[in-house]
Order: structure tokens, then sequence, then C-alpha cells
């Protein structure tokens, strides 16, 4: 086999299926659109799962990609195994029911002998264990039936991605690497062939036929077309044709492994291979996903991300690596993988930002983290037990960072099982409790105490020194607080901002000689700032000198959010009038709260109206000043105060050009450029006279739209596919076509346009839930048509009508009860009832959940006899509603349910007295 590098590998692939007739598709983003079965891509078919399914219309029959895929199901045994990567290329070739078994099993081996070079004799073949079809196959492509293996569900069914999907039996190619890569027993004890767990046969293509598509209850349904989609891992074909062990040892992933050589300073071998394959796969797999604008967080995706940044800083220590790297290493891999995909190049200074903040929050935490673990390693020995405790557990995750899969593996080194239970309820019970009862009870801290309010440094600065003042624990003043213990410290300066003005208190770490105390939270009682939390490490005393840090990236989501509420009181009352006054305010780093004084709902253009005023604001680039003036003084600028808010003698004046001016103490952007974007989420009334609108700012605006539309692409896809499902081709013409951005095109469209994305975005948002609701609507419509038509005509329908008739004289009278029909349906029935007799009488009823429904219709000889109208409204007082109508079709209806055989059975009655001529 000739060496072939990664990048030629992945060309020869996509050029031998182009030249097959198949569209090259550029790789999709990681944030899978409109799957949220699915926390990221995790295959090849995953962009395709519309068009196996039919949920849309085939753009093309044949398709081919390297799709960026991520899983994280095995995340323990990435740096231990040889080709275990979070983040992998798949080669891909889909059919969607065009060719099938033939012709995939004849590409699979085509390209794998004729084009990669891999040979034939040292091919071997697994099929699902009663597909006789493929084993003929290929064993009429050359392979002898002795290289073919039959393995069963386990093996060689594969599929759904995610929840629900197409989904079938497959069958996959192996190389035969010879005897010497088996186990010692292979082939003495153990029967080697495909499905042995020993080296010597290593899968490297898989071809899945999709018969079925498995709903979210696991159901299987037979697919309407049947179709391939095959999947080829990238670098284990590498692997394999560049003659190693290891897929970290393919060329490009060997290349991220030489740039953490010269940033360590170690070398990559035996004995230190496991870290640099952690940090090699991870900075890789943070790289993508950050770039698809997937980031770090507490919850969802979020947390992956933020998990695999921190299991890589754990890893580094091994190396000596104690200082933020992985930031310095974003740049290296973006050069290898950036020809392939340019948009890394776009988004890496924002991949360096965020790897740089997540490395030195985790870093302030994870050395007395780590001693902590020790201890309670120790202490969970000494008591004799195996299981290292669901409390213990949760110390690590909520006070030093330490995500809960991070410490399953810390302690299962030591030899520990891990309470994945006990974790869960503490964490559940952490949800439920109360904020610490400092908020409650702080005004009693300082009785009797005389203290100088606290210098706030904050809007300069977010890190600096000061002397501790007081500390206070239970509500009383201490001395000292040691590990472990939880209290208030007060500085005679601070760059922490307290809770106030609607903005929450800022979070971080306070320092002092190995002594770490972590703030959770930061409030403010007579200008005097508490700093809340808990001591991590070592003891602090008042006198101490401190370093204090507050966290950097949640107190620049709180300025986005700040500032932007700013500029949303601007454009409420330069758009609704000046009697828009504030009444109340959060701003948090996830979302602005805004309430406001207003007699009546917005309207959908007043929203967009004041939506795009801020925008365009932020678009000004408008510088952000600020004064302290007189309170007197501040009055006379015509600055806006806030509501319910206290103010003393002097007072910080905000100002953003003519858009805002206003009192505010809190934190704020330099310049409304900086904010990005506004995005208002929603409007509605927190009480008579009051409006409250919700609303995003900065990054987060964009998170925002990419989960919007993967909800309306989910929307739409499960509509076409009931619209199909239950109209067939009739119902074609009400499917939804319009193309929804994935989240590639929505980060692109923010990049190149800027706050103008929001319009659009938000214009095509609407535009598909109006689009949504209306093609609903005629779907449910057209479905009730169809079913009225095959009522109407159902031969069994028609029959239990006549089952129960009789004649009278030469009149037929004949009746039926039904279940969930409306009128229109008892209707069409009844005229198709009339044209079956010369002379007859049809009275039909139908129990709906709420009302009851009655049609009497008769044939034009028996008008004068017989007249509908009457007995419609004989039927209808028993119903206890209201009905009429012609001599000959009359309808009607009422609540009363329970009485509908009693109804049908009077107007029987009557319509045989008639017919007797009274009698």
């Amino acid at each position: 086999m000739n060496f072939k590098k990664v990048s030629e590998v992945r060309k020869i692939f996509l050029d031998y299926f182009k030249e097959k007739g198949h569209t090259v598709v550029p790789s999709s983003s990681l944030l899978p659109a409109g799957d949220p079965t699915l926390l990221f891509t995790t295959a090849g078919m995953v962009q395709f799962k519309p068009l196996f399914t039919g949920a849309v219309e085939l753009p093309y029959t044949r398709a081919t990609s390297a799709q960026k895929c991520l899983r994280t199901t095995d995340l323990e045994n990435v740096g231990k195994t040889e080709r275990h990567c979070t983040f992998f290329e798949m080669l891909g070739n889909f059919s969607f029911g065009d060719y099938f078994k033939e012709e995939a099993i004849e590409y699979a081996l085509d390209c794998s002998v004729n084009h990669l070079g891999f040979p034939k004799e040292k091919i071997w073949i697994t099929v699902f264990e009663n597909d006789d079809e493929a084993e003929k196959i290929w064993i009429s492509k050359g392979i002898p039936k002795d290289r073919i293996t039959r393995l069963g569900k386990k093996d060689n069914f594969w599929g759904p991605a995610g929840d629900s999907g197409a989904c079938g039996p497959c069958s996959e190619l192996y190389l035969d690497r010879g005897p010497e890569k088996a186990f010692p027993d292979c082939g003495v004890k153990y029967e080697c062939k495909p499905g042995c767990d020993c080296d010597r046969f290593l899968e490297f293509w898989n071809i899945v036929f999709n018969q079925f598509n498995q709903d979210t209850e696991g159901n299987l349904h037979p697919l309407k077309q049947t179709g391939i989609d095959t999947g080829s891992g990238l670098e284990r074909v590498a692997l394999l044709l560049q003659g190693v062990d290891s897929v970290y040892d393919t060329d490009e992933l060997r290349g991220i492994i030489t740039e953490v050589e010269k940033i360590s300073g170690k070398t990559y071998n035996e004995s230190t291979k496991v870290p640099f394959r952690v940090i090699t796969d991870h900075i890789r797999s943070v790289l993508f996903t950050v770039s698809d604008g997937i980031y770090p967080d507490r919850t969802g995706r979020g947390y992956v991300i933020r998990r695999l940044i921190r299991r890589a800083v754990l890893f580094a220590r091994k190396l000596d690596l104690r200082e933020p790297f992985l930031y310095k290493l974003a740049k290296s891999v973006c050069n290898i993988y950036k020809e392939r995909y340019p948009d890394l190049e776009k988004h890496i200074s924002s991949v360096e930002r965020t790897l740089l903040a997540e490395e030195e929050l985790f870093l302030k935490t994870l050395e007395i983290g780590l001693e902590k673990i020790e201890v309670l390693v120790s202490k969970t020995k000494s008591e004799g037990s195996s299981i290292f405790s669901g409390k213990d557990s949760f110390l690590l995750y909520g006070t030093y960072g330490f995500p809960a899969e991070m410490t399953e593996e810390i302690v299962a080194e030591h030899g520990l099982s891990f309470d994945k239970k006990g974790f869960e309820e503490e964490l559940e019970k952490d949800r439920q409790s109360s904020r610490e009862t400092w908020k409650a009870n702080k005004v009693s801290l300082f009785t009797g105490i005389k203290t100088d309010k606290t210098q706030f440094l904050g809007y300069d600065s977010l890190e600096a020194e000061s002397d501790l003042k007081f500390i206070f624990s239970d509500n009383k003043q201490v001395a000292a607080l040691k590990e472990g213990e939880s209290g208030v410290l007060v500085f005679s300066s601070s760059p922490f901002y307290p809770e106030g003005g609607g903005q929450v208190g800022d979070i971080g770490f306070i320092r002092k000689d190995g002594s770490v105390f972590k703030v959770l939270d930061t409030q403010k009682e007579n200008d005097i700032i508490l700093h809340i939390g808990t001591v991590l490490s070592g003891s602090f005393s008042t006198g101490d000198k401190a370093s204090l840090e507050v966290e950097k990236e949640r107190r620049e989501r709180l300025k986005f959010h700040h500032s932007g509420t700013h500029l949303l009181n601007g454009a409420l009352r330069k758009l609704l009038g000046n009697h828009v006054l504030q009444k109340g305010s959060i701003v948090s780093p996830e979302y602005l709260r805004f309430d406001f004084s207003h007699p009546s709902p917005l309207s959908i253009e007043e929203i967009r109206n004041i939506e795009s005023w801020v925008n365009e604001s932020i678009g000004r680039h408008i510088p952000v000043d600020t004064k302290v003036l007189p309170i007197e003084e501040a009055k006379k600028t015509g600055a806006v105060a806030a509501f319910d808010e206290k103010y003393g003698d002097s007072v910080r004046v905000l100002q953003m050009g003519d858009r805002s001016l206003e009192f505010c103490g809190g934190t704020h952007v330099v310049n409304t450029g900086d904010i990005g974007y506004f995005f208002i989420k929603k409007e509605s009334s927190p009480g008579a006279g009051n409006r409250r609108i919700e609303a995003v700012a900065g990054p987060l605006v964009v998170e925002t739209f990419q989960n919007r539309f993967a909800e309306l692409t989910e929307a739409v896809q499960n509509l076409n596919l009931k619209i199909k499902d239950e109209l067939g081709v009739e119902g074609a013409s009400l499917s939804i076509k319009t193309i929804i951005p994935g989240p590639d095109e929505i980060r692109s469209l923010f990049g190149s346009k800027g706050a103008d994305a929001v319009v659009s975005l938000r214009d095509l948002s609407e535009k598909l839930s109006v689009e949504l609701e209306e093609t609903q609507s005629k779907f449910l419509k057209e479905k009730k048509n169809r079913e009225s038509r095959d009522f109407e005509n159902n031969p069994e329908v028609i029959a239990k009508v006549f089952e129960n008739s009789k004649m009278i004289g030469s009149a037929k009278i004949v009746s039926a009860i039904f279940e969930s029909k409306d009128a229109k349906a008892l209707k069409g029935l009844s005229d198709n009832i009339k044209v079956r007799e010369k002379e007859i009488v049809a009275i039909l009823a139908s129990k709906n959940a709420e009302d009851a429904s009655i049609v009497i219709t008769c044939s034009s000889s028996l008008v004068g006899k017989i007249h509908c109208g009457d007995l419609v409204k004989t039927a209808c007082e028993i119903l206890g509603g209201k009905g009429g109508g012609k001599p000959d079709m009359a309808q009607g209806g009422g609540k009363e349910v329970s009485r509908v055989e009693e109804a049908v059975r009077s107007a029987l009655e009557k319509a045989s007295s008639s017919l007797n001529g009274g009698k």
C-alpha cells in the first residue's frame, strides 16, 4: 500500500464519488440543524436525515461528503486507546431512492482497491446475520465466501443517528493486518476473523442499507424509498494506508502533537502518549466546536465543551503544563485544517479568547481541587468504602468546578466507583434550595460597627489588591475563616460589582499566599460591598492583604445586557412616548428583562421598530460617557432615573450620544458597537398597565437564532413527513419548501452583515412560523376532507346504514349513529345514500367529544309527506340545540351527547308516522 496523507485520502474519496454522479455536499455544522435529539453532529448522514425520511424535496438523489463529527460517548477512553477520538471526519456516499445494495457494494470495493490502494486479497466482509442478498453480491464481486462473516444486530445493524431517523442492516469492510496483530491465542483458542476483539482485523468502511425509519418511540417503519448511507472514518483509513498503529500517528494529528511538544518541552513517547493524545484530540474538538458557535457553558452542549477543555488542562499537568496553553495551540491547529475548513481562520480570535478565559477560570481552582480530591479519596478509603460519595462529588463540582464525569475518571484511578445517583440528588437539592441566607439577614451585619464605605474599582479594573477589614460568618463578626467555611469578606476597596440597579452581583476569586476564597455572590449594604462565598484552601484573617479577581467572561455578558437595557429604554421612550417609565429590570449574564409603564401590548411592528432602533444605535459605535455629578446638577441634565432606586448626594450619569441618558451605577461597554447585536425574544405583561420585554445581546443573539431555527427545521420536517405519510402525492403542494438556514449560514450571516442579520433572520423566522401555521391548518383541513371522502364512499359504512332499515309502503327509512364525524361528513354520506334508492329517508347522527350532529335527507319524491327540517327540529330539541333546513335536507345539533339515540329514535318515529299518513 502506498503512503497517503489524510488530505489525499479525503480528495480521492470525494473525487471518486463525484465521477460516479454524486453531488459533493460541504460538511454541515457540528451543531445539528433541526434535530434536538442530538447534542452534536455524530455521523455523515445527520444532515441528510430529512432526505432519507422524505421530509423534504430531494435536491439530488446521490451525494458525497467529508463530514466533521463529534462523539463523546467514550470520552474516558480518549487518549488511552489507539483509535478513540472525540472529533473525527466521516467520509460518506449516500443514495436517496437511487441505487441500493448492488451499486453500493461495487463502489465500496472499487474505491477501496483501485483508488485508495487496499489489497483485495486482504479485505474481509461482514454482513447482517440474515442478509443472504448482500453475501451473494460480495461473492459476485470476487470476495470468497470464507472471507465473509455474518454478525448480529449489535454489530451489523446501524442507526439511527439520535432517537429517530433512517436505519437498517449494514455490511462492513475490514482489512486483515496480519496474524502478528492478533492475540496470542487467536486461531487456536479463538476463531480470528472480523468480530474478534484483537487488532488483526480493522473495519474501515461501513455500508448501511437504509430500509427503516425509527420513530422517537423506537418503532421501525418501512421507508418509502430505500437508501444508502456509507461511513468511512478518514483517520482510520489514513492509519491503514500510512502503516501506523494509532490515528494519533497519522500526519495531521501528529502535526498537532509536534506543536504540543514545542509548548511543553516534552517528547511524545510511550510513557507520555496519553496526555499528548488527550490534548491533541480535545484542542481539535474545541477549535471546531467554538468555530461553529458552540461555547463552553454550564449545561447542554456547552457543558461538554467545558468538560473537554478541563480534561485537557488536567492531563496537561502530566507534562508539567500549569499555565494557560491551549489558546496558544489554536492557531497552529487552525493552520493544519484551514485549507479544508476556511471558516476556522475567521473565528480563530474568538476561539483563542474563549480558551484563555476557560483555562484561567479552571486553573484558579484546579490545584486546590486536586488536593481536596486526594483528601476525600483518603477519607473514603479510611471509612472502608469503595464508593466515592455523591456529596463529595458535588462539593468538587460546585466549589472547585470539577465536572462530575472528570471526578469519576479521577477516582477510578484510585480504585473507587462513583455514586452517580447521589451526585444527581445533591445537584437537585442545590437547584431547589434558596440562595445563601446572607441576602435576607445582611441588614444586621453592621449593627454597632462603624466603617467607611467600600471604594468600588470595578469600572476600570477587574483585578485589585485590598485590605481585609471585616469577616462575618453565621451573621456574626469573626476574626478568621478557614478552609471549608462560608462567610462574608469586606475589603477597603473592591472590583466586584454588588447587585444593584437590576444588575446581578459579580462572582470570582480572592487570593492570599496560597489561600483561595471563591466569591459566589456580591451584595451591598450601606455602600459596603459584601463578598459572599467559601474558603477553598488556607484561611483568611482580618488585616490580610489579598488579590481580588472578577470572572471576566461573565462580566462581559453583563455589560452587553446592561448597555443593551439602556438602549432599549431609550428606544421605548423615543418610539412609544415619554409616558414610558422603568418599573423594574434584571440584568443577568443569560438575558435582560425590562418592565415599563405602557397601557397596551406592543404590536409586531412596534417590537421590530424598537429592536431595529437599538441595533441601529449599536451600529453607530457611539462612545459611552460617564460623569459623577451632584444630584441636583444631575437632575438638570434630563437624565432618566431608575424606578425605586435611592440616590445619594452625587450620582453617576451615563450617556450614549443622543440615544440614552440615565442615572446608573452599573457596568457598561466602552462603545455601543461592542454589544454587537440585540434581539427581543418575548413581550408580555407582568401586571395591569405595565409591559415586559425579555431580550438578549452580544454573542447570545447568534446562539438564540441557531436554537430557534433548529426548532423550526424540526417542526417543518415533521409536518412535511405527516403530509406525505397521510396525504401522499396529493399533499406535495402543501409541503414547506422555504430554505431554512443552518448553524453555519447563521454565523456567516452575522459575520458579514452584523446587526442587519437580526432583521433578516427575524423576518425569515416569522415568515416560517406563519407558513408552518398556515400549512398545518391546510393539512388538517385536507386531511379532514380526505377522511370525509373516505367515509362517504366506504362500502362498510354504507352497509352499516342499510342494516337499520325498514319499509313503509314504497319508501325505505335508514338510520345510523357514528363516532366523531362532523355534519359535512354526514351530509356527504347522506347524498351517497339517497342515490341508491328510489324513495328513501336517511337519518344520520354522530356523537362527538363535546356535541352531537344530526343530518336528515329524503328523496324529492317524498317531499310533501316528509319535511326534513321539522324532523331535525324534533331531534335537536332532545339534543338541547337547534337545527332546521329545507324539506329534503336539514341538519342541526346540540350538547346533549348522551341523548343521541333518543333523538334519532324520535326522528324515526315521526318520519314513520308521516309516511303512514300521520297514523
